[in-house]
């Protein structure tokens, strides 16, 4: 065995051979702390080698469902033995609803789950639990405590458990506050490597940054088996969770949930429009999240400006909407640039879809010519002018056809069944279907 010298920053876990006064990572002075470690390395020993022949017959672990649908099929099936997935959101989004809303269900089934909150009070989860009506659970344990030492000793014949938060827990083992980068870092490595050991999945809830980014070292990120993250809007009881990464499925995956009195409820086949009525600057199209279609609701409002002109965007990248309204200046010479533009997408969802950028168009064409889009636009806007075709076009018409739109504008209508499809290949093909002449458009001035 050899003895190895060296030197760890108490603040952000930075490692050199030598000493130093100040940290060359997070600047601090001072914080060199010395530490001995012995190589337990057996000469000789070799690395296991299987045939991949062999692993493809071993048989498919048994999943472990989190109590929504929605969820089990944004992270591939459920919950795998042993996966540790990382959870994180805005603060009073719900994670720790979402998550004692899981161990709820777990434990219906007679599986011992242990929920360790290290931010809030026992009596503050008992209210939380009546209110999510999962008070009575007999094999769902509560601990109050921010030392993950002693939480993982008590992990004996656990199936499910639950740290609120990470960044709030700490290890006697090295030095730190709880939230730093080295107390994050240690108590994450501790949690991951005694739950693979057990079998236990474990769930990890984190805070985010200003910048919504995942509070903590981004090691935490690359460890963990899965990392998902919660989002909604505080004016919308609307709430998203997306799959960022997953090693035992599909990562890109989302659910959407509803935040009600009793806690959060799943919604299946999310459809937020409303098909017998489209009012000027609305338009529908559909979008891709994942392996799921989803039917949504775009609208635009164009006023006469006088002073700067704004530019809003609620759920659509706002660089994007400028894309596209440099689009319509240009190849249609609609004056923009003397009119505030609000866009927002219906329901609170934030969409990435380019497919939505000609619905996008097509509301803000709407809004400014006073003209009702009857049709669903479905297409991406290229800086020429141009109308693209988008990806999974027979699973966006099949939604579209399912949420009882019959009509819809694309680019392309070969192979297109259940729907009436109007053809469009060009931006200046948008007021057509509004019936506006692309001359006539040129010259209108959208009233205030």
């Amino acid at each position: 065995m050899k003895q190895r010298v060296s030197f760890r920053c108490s603040e952000c876990g930075f490692e050199s051979p030598k000493w130093f006064g100040k940290c060359p990572q997070c600047g601090q002075w001072n914080t060199a702390v010395q530490k001995s470690t012995t190589s337990n390395r057996v000469e000789g020993t070799t690395p296991s080698i299987v045939a991949l022949s062999e692993l493809s017959q071993r048989l498919e672990p048994n999943r472990l469902s989190a109590g929504f649908s929605e969820l089990d099929t944004a992270l591939g099936g459920g919950f795998v033995p042993g996966q540790i997935v990382l959870l994180g959101g805005e603060p009073g989004v719900g994670k720790s609803t979402l998550a004692l809303q899981i161990c709820s269900a777990v434990s219906q089934k007679g599986l011992n789950c242990f929920y360790v909150t290290a931010e809030e009070s026992l009596d503050q989860v008992a209210l939380r639990a009546r209110r999510v009506r999962c008070a009575n659970q007999k094999t769902l344990m509560i601990a109050s405590s921010s030392d993950v030492e002693s939480i993982l000793d008590e992990l004996h014949s656990c199936h499910l458990v639950v740290f609120d938060s990470i960044q709030t827990m700490r290890s006697v083992e090295t030095d730190g506050y709880p939230g730093g980068v080295l107390q994050v870092r240690m108590v994450a490595e501790k949690i991951i490597e005694r739950c693979k050991v057990l079998g236990t999945t474990a769930i990890l809830i984190a805070h985010v940054t200003k910048g919504g980014d995942i509070a903590g070292p981004k090691l935490v990120e690359h460890i963990v088996d899965t990392v998902l993250y919660f989002e909604g809007e505080r004016n919308t009881d609307i709430k998203i969770l997306r799959t960022m990464k997953n090693r035992f499925g599909p990562s890109g995956e989302i659910a959407i949930f509803e935040m009600t009195e009793n806690g959060l409820k799943e919604l299946r086949g999310f459809v937020k429009t409303d098909p017998t009525s489209q009012h000027i600057g609305n338009c529908v199209t559909c979008i891709i999240e994942g392996s799921r279609a989803f039917i949504v609701q775009l609208q635009a409002l164009v006023s006469r400006s006088k002073v700067s002109a704004r530019r809003v965007s609620n759920g659509y990248d706002i660089t994007r909407l400028l894309m596209v309204m440099a689009v319509l200046s240009k190849h249609l010479k609609i004056p923009l640039e003397f009119h505030d533009v609000y866009v927002n997408v219906l329901g609170g969802l934030k969409i990435t879809d380019t497919a939505a950028d000609a619905a996008v168009a097509g509301a803000i064409l709407s809004s400014f010519l006073e003209k009702s889009v009857d049709v669903a636009m479905l297409g991406e806007i290229g800086l020429d002018g141009r109308i693209k075709g988008m990806s999974r076009l027979r699973t966006r018409v099949e939604a579209l056809r399912k949420a009882g739109y019959l009509k819809a504008a694309m680019p392309v209508s070969e192979g297109v069944n259940g729907i009436d499809v109007v053809q469009f290949k060009n931006i200046t093909d948008i007021t057509e279907i509004l019936g506006v002449s692309h001359r006539d458009a040129r010259g209108t001035v959208g009233k205030s």
